[in-house]
């Protein structure tokens, strides 16, 4: 009874030890942090289109695309049911996002399918602009503080100490459970190896919350920068069309754009044959009969 209460004793102090351990580290990777941007700072298109929309980067090659469009450097040439075919007037780009467009462009023979896909998130410049964007405060890393990118060579040192010290943990722990199976088996009391294992399942619920895997989104700085954009008030058409385009993609843009295909006008229904001939239409009654023509 006694070496079990050990055993579980000593797992208890191994958790609360490795938890402690774990919680420094985490606060000294964040304290590494930068300062973040000002909050006076206003986002861009494509940094706003990139917070709205952290699954692709279609809405920032939307963006880029209604941008060129509307300065002449593409010529919409027609529509199709999943994509556009373009001419392009002027083959220089101006930034990396509009190198990317003509490059697809240029692969598709002037066709550009509505996904604006294939395309690999780990490349400029989707990885730098991400990137910038968790550096400045705005989006947070999976699993990460705030202000660090998951690429740094802080978070591959951090990575590597928690990955030894799971190890450790696991080593211990396996060799405590043994030892209460077998103190259990041999002494016929199996009342420690049920608490054991009910601290084991206990303890984690009571782990700090900093130190939880914290899901990849927009911090409370990015969203309220997203906000101010989304409400600073736009005047030409061009760039209330460009806003639409960085918070819901091309299927945002106004009816009358020449990217959205109008509405086909519904047809007039085609005249019958005995109209066209001028007889009178026959008339069929399905009713039964009733009872004066049964007599």
């Amino acid at each position: 009874m006694v070496a079990g209460i050990y055993v579980v004793v000593f797992s208890a102090v191994v958790m609360v030890c490795f938890w402690s351990a774990e919680e420094r580290e985490w606060r000294a990777l964040a304290a590494g942090a930068g300062p973040g941007r000002p909050s006076g700072q206003r986002l861009s298109l494509y940094e706003l289109a990139c917070i709205e929309n952290r699954f692709g980067p279609g809405n920032i090659l939307g963006v880029a695309l209604v941008r060129m469009h509307a300065e002449q450097r593409l010529t919409l040439l027609g529509r199709g049911y999943d994509g556009y075919r373009f001419r392009v007037e002027d083959p220089h780009p101006r930034d990396e996002v509009e190198a990317v467009l003509l490059d697809l462009l240029a692969g598709g023979r002037g066709w550009l399918s509505t996904s604006f896909g294939p395309y690999d998130l780990s490349v400029p410049p989707w990885r730098a602009l991400h990137e910038r964007l968790v550096t400045d405060g705005l989006l947070r890393e999976r699993g990460l503080p705030e202000g660090i990118t998951a690429g740094s060579p802080r978070v591959t040192a951090w990575k590597s100490t928690r990955a030894r010290a799971y190890r450790l943990r696991s080593r211990l722990l396996t060799g405590a459970l043994v030892a209460g199976a077998v103190t259990a088996q041999l002494s016929e009391l199996w009342l420690p190896l049920a608490l054991y294992i009910a601290v084991l399942a206990v303890l984690p619920v009571l782990s700090s919350p900093a130190v939880r895997t914290q899901r990849a989104a927009a911090t409370e700085a990015g969203k309220a920068a997203a906000r101010t954009a989304r409400a600073a008030t736009t005047v030409s058409e061009e760039a209330r069309a460009l806003l639409a385009v960085a918070l819901g993609g091309l299927s945002a843009l106004p009816h009358l754009h020449p990217f959205v295909e109008p509405p086909r006008a519904s047809s007039p229904p085609a005249a019958s044959r005995t109209a066209e001939r001028g007889e009178e239409p026959q008339r069929i009654i399905n009713d039964p009969p009733g009872v004066g023509g049964l007599l």
